[in-house]
């Protein structure tokens, strides 16, 4: 038995850094998705992704709801809201993992007006085309537009193309010819790596 205590006693510690990586999200926070190995998932990552890290192919705000956080976000069923519950549910179905980020000392108006206008763009379909309009939204450019006002978020030149290659996936040839437009290079937009590597926002934790 003695020995048994000992035992755990050694693997607690290293254990523990583990444990404590885990997060509670509150609202305003951003959830960013890790990537997928396959279809859109996997051409978002071998256009977007960066060197080191996790890479992300989508991205949530967390609001605030009666009895328990929501999560506000655009995919392909629409922008929506989701507890966060069915959000972390959906991830772990698709073994996905979930990464918190924060905003660096963000005034909490900043994070109520994104919220609000979060709120405001539900119900909205998604755009598979990923050409900004006012019509409908893709995840990544959902959230610049919730935190537009305040400008934490800037629009930047679309790649489409792997950095190591330099060729674009089959994937986003296939998909554009099919809805008879070449492939939207260097126009405005957003995506979900260049989002998490933005200096206003902090790494907290995995949920």
């Amino acid at each position: 038995m003695r020995a048994l205590f000992l035992l755990i006693g050694l693997l607690l510690p290293a254990l523990w850094p583990a444990v404590a990586l885990a997060v509670e999200a509150r609202p305003g926070d951003l959830l960013f998705v890790s990537a997928g190995q396959t279809g859109l998932s996997a051409a978002i990552d071998d256009a977007t992704a960066r060197e080191g890290g996790t890479r992300f192919d989508h991205v949530a705000l967390v609001a605030d709801g009666p009895g328990e956080l929501q999560v506000l976000h655009a995919d392909e069923k629409g922008s929506r809201q989701q507890t966060l519950a069915e959000f972390r549910q959906d991830a772990r179905d698709k073994q996905r993992q979930i990464v918190v980020y924060r905003l660096r000392a963000a005034p909490p108006q900043v994070l109520a007006d994104a919220i609000a206008t979060a709120r405001t763009m539900l119900g909205k379909p998604y755009n598979t085309a990923y050409v900004l309009n006012e019509d409908s939204y893709y995840c990544s450019d959902f959230i610049e537009r919730a935190f537009r006002t305040h400008h934490v978020f800037a629009l930047q030149p679309m790649n489409f193309r792997n950095p190591k290659t330099g060729q674009i996936s089959q994937h986003w040839v296939d998909l554009y010819a099919g809805m008879g437009m070449a492939v939207p290079q260097d126009l405005p937009g957003t995506n979900p790596n260049d989002m998490a590597a933005t200096p206003a926002l902090q790494r907290i934790g995995v949920l």
